[in-house]
């Protein structure tokens, strides 16, 4: 396994007191393979592999302390922006996540994309709240994922706030269409379709569904995808087949890191 390797605060930027930015060429890789970060705060932690296989007019931007960010092995990012304001922020980005798009992580916000999980010119914002995404999901262009309102809306009787931040889950084996939109709160099961436009605004916790309207309802129970376009028979597909057996076995544990990993290297 390639070792990990921590980004330095290397140069002072003119005009920016205690601004620092770090130039970051990965080896193994080509020339135009190379992620830039920039650091106004302290105590703020950028772990990187060596494995990165494309990374493309990508930066990391950070303003507050005391905030993680870990990428996995075999990435390929093709201008991904990750912008983190505030203190205590933590991103986890897992194995050979393929991502472009904007990721945001404000005020203690926490975003988690699991492994081999594919995103498009997505937006996805984190204000004290979670942003959790399993494996093997498929995002495509314009989608936007929200743990907030962004202001506050209060109840002019009591006084209270009406509209408080929540998570957004997101479990293994989820495609998500173009446009579709998952606000705070939201909750995709395994194996399910959000169809293209939908706005999704409650939890759907049954897996193998197609979801979708505005706002988003259940449309059909029971089915799958697979991320093979050239494939007309399920079967074909050992990943798609893989999540599957939790339809057909109550017992059966797609996570399981011996089969996950037995089907991928077939």
């Amino acid at each position: 396994m390639a070792a990990t390797r921590y980004y330095e605060q290397s140069r002072l930027l003119p005009g920016h007191e205690n601004r620092y930015t770090s130039f970051i060429q990965l080896q193994g890789v080509a020339p135009m393979s190379q992620i830039t970060v920039v650091d106004s705060g302290r105590n703020n932690t950028v772990s990187l592999p060596e494995g990165f296989e494309i990374i493309k007019n990508s930066q990391i931007r950070i303003e507050g302390d005391n905030n993680e960010i870990t990428i996995g092995e075999h990435c390929q990012f093709d201008g991904l922006t990750i912008r983190i304001e505030g203190n205590g922020n933590k991103l986890s980005i897992g194995n050979s996540v393929v991502a472009t798009g904007m990721l945001s992580l404000i005020g203690k916000g926490t975003i988690i994309v699991g492994d081999y999980t594919t995103i498009g010119r997505c937006t996805m914002t984190a204000f004290k709240g979670a942003i959790t995404i399993g494996r093997d999901c498929m995002f495509a262009n314009g989608i936007e994922i929200r743990t907030t309102d962004s202001h506050p809306v209060f109840d002019l009787v009591t006084r209270e706030r009406i509209n408080e931040e929540r998570d957004v889950v997101i479990e293994d084996y989820v495609w998500c269409g173009m446009r579709v939109t998952l606000m705070k709160g939201s909750k995709i099961s395994q194996s399910s379709v959000v169809a293209l436009g939908s706005i999704v605004t409650k939890q759907f916790s049954k897996p193998f569904c197609l979801i979708g309207g505005y706002p988003a309802k259940v449309l059909r129970n029971n089915v799958t995808w697979t991320r093979r376009t050239n494939r007309e028979v399920l079967e074909d597909d050992p990943i798609a087949m893989m999540y599957t057996q939790d339809w057909n076995d109550a017992d059966a544990d797609p996570s399981q890191e011996n089969i996950y990993d037995l089907i991928r290297r077939a």
